[in-house]
């Protein structure tokens, strides 16, 4: 046996380092507790915006988690729970350890966890998901499109006939030969310059088949109260100007059907008729549209027929003979007039028979593009004839673009969000799809607890960033 002893002084010293190296493991364990913590959080968040809809990604190149995640109700508080599912197995560091003996330096699991902020699609009036439609053509054409956007535009702009003037000259003409003495069917003729109905019936007859689909829409965006979030987030550009309202409409050329563009079978044929009218069925968004392009068309043809010389001078020669025929030489002007606006009229029914059936039509019009090259041809519009070839102008989906750009911009985004709705709801798993449950942003807050008496929170954001070029 050998007698040991220790002195005060180096039990004083003793004491002071152990007390510095608890001290030391100590504060480790705290700093480990915060980068674990904030490790934990970051990748519980990055797991749940894998969980985006894999049919909204596929078919229209959009990111959004579904808080409903195709079942039950739509609520943030069932992405609060993945989310805390998520942290609570990365908290867990002995899970799957093939060890029978483990420990946990920082001992920690997650508590409450709170959503606090999220931002759905149809926030701002459906600007969060416009602007992310926008980023989904920038990534799939680039820039190009722009430029090509733009170019159609000006090209509208410049060849624009202002409507309201030649409607007003046809006023004019008509209440002219209202007022002349004219026989009964010298009056009744004028009756073919109605827009009734049945003046587009004349364009639709001949088309073949037109579809009859007609799904019920009270369940859509459009119709229903929505769900709200906190709005846009970062709203570093503007979803509105003109750069990007040209952009919104290249998507909805890309990725929506229309009565030229594969027209499948989904719940509405015409998708993009219906994003410019908003009507019930197919037929009733195609002859919408076939009244706009009637009415556009009507407006740059009877301009045309009235600037052109050699036109005016047959429309003359013409209302001579039938002045003198009826003995009302008085009403040559008035007749001359007339015919040139019959002359318009019929070319203009032509041009949206050769638009409905493929082919192009130039917004102004000379005198060599007409179809109804002379008057003796004008009755020859009543019938099926497409109207003439042409190998420059616009397509029927150019005019389109054209008219949304017209378009009440918060109707065409409600519009757009009801046909991909309408469309997911008929895919697995997404019977009850409803954009304002879809997040594109989050604020999630998370109190975690240690079992060595700490107690932490920590706020973090996320979203499916754009990037701003």
């Amino acid at each position: 046996m050998k007698k040991g002893t220790i002195t005060v002084f180096l039990s004083l010293i003793l004491s002071v380092i152990l007390s510095l190296v608890f001290s030391i493991i100590e504060s480790a364990r705290v700093s480990a507790i915060r980068a674990r913590i904030e490790m934990v959080m970051d990748m519980g968040l990055y797991s749940i915006f894998a969980e985006y809809n894999r049919e909204l990604l596929s078919s229209y190149d959009l990111y959004y988690i579904d808080s409903s995640y195709g079942r039950g109700k739509a609520s943030v508080t069932n992405i609060g729970a993945h989310l805390k599912d998520y942290l609570q197995y990365n908290f867990n560091t002995t899970k799957g350890s093939p060890a029978l003996f483990t420990t946990d330096f920082t001992g920690l699991s997650a508590g409450e966890v709170k959503i606090s902020g999220e931002s759905l699609a149809t926030d701002s009036a459906g600007r969060v998901f416009k602007r992310q439609a926008i980023h989904a053509v920038k990534d799939h054409f680039g820039i190009s499109i722009i430029d090509r956007a733009k170019s159609t535009y000006h090209q509208y702009k410049g060849g624009a006939v202002d409507e309201k003037k030649v409607e007003e000259k046809r006023e004019r003409i008509l209440k002219k030969l209202e007022d002349l003495d004219l026989n009964s069917a010298g009056k009744a003729a004028t009756k073919v310059l109605d827009k009734r109905p049945g003046i587009l019936n004349l364009i639709l007859n001949n088309l073949g088949n037109v579809s009859d689909k007609a799904p019920d829409l009270s369940s859509l965006a459009s119709y229903r109260k929505l769900s709200k979030g906190i709005g846009m987030v970062r709203p570093d550009e503007d979803p509105d100007s003109l750069t990007n309202e040209l952009l919104f409409n290249e998507y909805i050329a890309w990725k929506f059907s229309s009565y030229r563009k594969n027209p499948g079978n989904a719940p509405l044929s015409y998708e993009q008729e219906y994003i410019l009218n908003g009507k019930n069925s197919d037929m009733a968004n195609l002859r919408a549209t076939a009244e706009k392009l009637f009415l556009l068309r009507e407006a740059a043809d009877t301009a045309a027929v009235f600037n052109d010389s050699i036109k005016r001078g047959e429309a003359e020669a013409l209302s001579e003979t039938i002045c003198a025929l009826l003995c009302v030489p008085e009403a040559a002007e008035a007749v001359t007039d007339f015919l040139l606006l019959a002359w318009g009229f019929g070319e203009s029914v032509v041009d949206v028979r050769t638009l409905l059936n493929g082919g192009k039509v130039p917004l102004v019009k000379s005198g060599s593009d007409f179809s109804i090259r002379t008057l003796t041809e004008l009755p020859l519009f009543m019938s099926i004839n497409p109207g003439k070839e042409q190998t420059e102008g616009l397509s029927y989906e150019e005019y389109l673009r054209l008219f949304l750009m017209l378009e009440n911009k918060t109707k065409k985004v409600m519009r757009t969000m009801d046909v991909i709705e309408l469309n997911l709801r008929t895919t697995k798993g997404n019977s009850s799809f409803k954009l304002d449950s879809c997040v594109e942003y989050l604020e999630a807050e998370l109190t975690a607890k240690s079992r060595y008496g700490y107690e932490y929170s920590i706020l973090r954001d996320f979203a499916y960033e754009p990037v701003i070029e």
